[in-house]
């Protein structure tokens, strides 16, 4: 999949996104936000992970029912150690939501969720220098995850397993991969 291909999908699924805010919102919106903790793995070159950052707003759910869908438009910014590596994303996945417990707002709900999510490469830096072509402009992730809402508090805990290499490939580089677990904090509006 080409980067190009990637960011076409992205739009149309922010275009799909804008299009149905009405309904989605009806079925829940909110915040979230918290450590990640990203984890870059290559044959090569060893990385320790250090804790970043993940917020953003969540649409859909469906906190009523027993199955929704939720979308979010998330800003996260993954670290790694030795070398010390920064890179921002912003990243819209599509989640789909298993809900169990009361339906009320006020009430106990668990939720599973599982997905797909676009990742397009906002920033990046390298042992503190900004690098234009150093990593690829997007990339493609699994979510999995759960967690539990009591009175429109949120505590979540996902997973994020990058599928491509997030790197560009110079001569002699091996290609990188990432990964992340992620712990949430959140409040829902409706």
């Amino acid at each position: 999949m080409t980067p190009n291909l990637i960011v076409r999908i992205a739009v149309l699924a922010l275009v799909a996104l804008i299009g149905s805010a009405p309904t989605v919102a009806a079925q829940g919106l909110g915040i979230k936000f918290g450590p990640t903790f990203a984890t870059f793995s290559s044959e090569s070159l060893d990385f320790k992970t250090r804790t970043g950052l993940h917020g953003g707003l969540f649409f859909g759910g469906n906190r009523d029912g027993v199955l929704g869908v939720q979308t979010e438009v998330n800003w996260l910014r993954k670290k790694v150690q030795g070398p010390s590596i920064r890179i921002d994303y912003l990243q819209v996945p599509v989640l789909l939501r298993l809900n169990a417990g009361a339906s009320s707002a006020s009430g106990f709900s668990a939720y599973g969720i599982a997905g797909p999510a676009v990742e397009l490469k906002i920033a990046d830096e390298i042992e503190g220098v900004t690098l234009d072509d150093g990593f690829e402009g997007a990339d493609v992730s699994l979510v999995f995850g759960g967690g539990f809402e009591v009175a429109r508090f949120i505590v979540e805990g996902r997973y994020e397993k990058g599928l491509r290499r997030i790197n560009n490939t110079f001569n002699g580089t091996a290609d990188i991969k990432k990964q992340a677990f992620t712990i949430l904090f959140g409040i829902r509006f409706r």
